[in-house]
């Protein structure tokens, strides 16, 4: 039965209104009492609340860059690669100076097996022994050694490798190839995708409301989105002068988002109230009024209204002039004048 109203609406109110023509067709819809907090629009800016400064730990030559600014990178993406040329040289001459020295230490390992067979029977000193097996066990020690001196080595070259330390947006590029850094230089600024936030400075009398948690409606003008955000917190200082407050709404992930763009928070400034849900097709602007058309003895009857916010196909009011059940025009509304006739075609919902 709805469809069928709805078809009919297409119909007749594709017709045009002409005075002699009969009344106007309409489709209505009830108001209803919704339980809500008034909300104001804020404006806040974009910022990322995780920011990484990569650097390096070891000096050397960069070979490669694989960022530029603005890209959007992974925890543990490549970022930069330096030389090791003089690395991988170490690494072989150590790799060789343990092969030398696993022969040596294969050579003294038989004299003392050898050794062990004359102690036991009675053909070698006992002296003589002994220093054969210190001699094998200070050449293990050796070994020892110049492998944790291979590992260190090993290490270097793996840490001529930075990579990102997590999902983000390169925000400012401080390197280039051929530079040469020294260890503890910043090479990069990545903003965290996943630590997007809008800092929204509010008046300090509305932080009673600003309830960590509550989800909270955020429009970003660049990318003409509506998206839902959720409130935080409170960043620890106010401002000495107004003492505004600055709101922590964190907001998801969003492509292309760049520090400091420009979006509007719809913030609670009242506790829950009943408020009248208005849909939005019912309220017309005439000039600087918002206005709605409710139905008295079937005629179109004009009432102006605030409104205090929007959310989603729906408008919140307090205004006294609207009740619970009332009958407004949602549909055929664009055309009415006061006090003109109406034939309503059904109720919408």
């Amino acid at each position: 039965m709805k469809h069928i109203l709805v078809l009919l609406s297409l119909i007749f109110l594709a017709e045009p209104a002409l005075a002699g023509q009969g009344p106007v067709k309409v489709l209505v819809e009830r108001l209803t009492k919704q339980v809500s907090t008034e909300l104001a629009p804020m404006q806040g800016v974009l910022y990322f609340d995780k920011v990484g400064k990569p650097s390096t730990e070891v000096d050397g030559l960069v070979s490669h860059v694989y960022f530029s600014n603005g890209d959007t990178v992974k925890s543990g993406d490549v970022l930069v690669r330096l030389n090791t040329d003089f690395i991988d040289q170490d690494i072989r001459l150590k790799q060789t100076e343990i092969q030398r020295l696993n022969i040596r230490i294969e050579h003294a390992r038989k004299d003392l097996e050898r050794y062990v067979k004359l102690f036991d029977q009675e053909a070698a000193s006992e002296t003589a022994f002994e220093n054969l097996s210190y001699a094998h066990k200070e050449l293990i020690k050796e070994r020892e050694a110049l492998s944790v001196t291979l590992d260190k080595i090993r290490l270097k070259r793996d840490k001529s490798t930075i990579r990102a330390p997590f999902d983000g947006i390169i925000l400012e590029k401080n390197v280039d190839k051929g530079n040469w850094i020294n260890s503890g230089i910043s090479l990069c600024k990545i903003g965290s995708t996943g630590d997007l936030f809008v800092n929204v400075p509010v008046n300090e009398t509305l932080l009673k409301f600003a309830r960590p948690g509550t989800p909270v409606r955020v429009i970003l003008h660049a990318f003409d989105r509506e998206v839902t955000g959720k409130m935080e917190g409170v960043l620890p200082l106010a401002d000495e002068k107004t003492k505004n407050v600055s709101l922590k709404v964190r907001v998801p992930d969003q492509e292309m988002a760049v520090e400091n763009m420009s979006a509007t928070v719809y913030i609670p400034t009242s506790m829950k109230k009943k408020l009248t849900q208005i849909p939005r097709d019912a309220i017309l602007s005439r000039g600087e009024k918002s206005i709605l058309y409710t139905v008295v003895d079937h005629k179109a009857k004009s009432l102006a209204l605030e409104v205090l916010f929007y959310k989603g196909a729906y408008a919140y009011s307090n205004s006294a002039c609207l009740a619970a059940g009332m009958t407004v025009i949602v549909d055929g509304n664009q055309r009415l004048m006061e006090n003109q006739p109406v034939h309503i075609l059904g109720d919408r919902l």
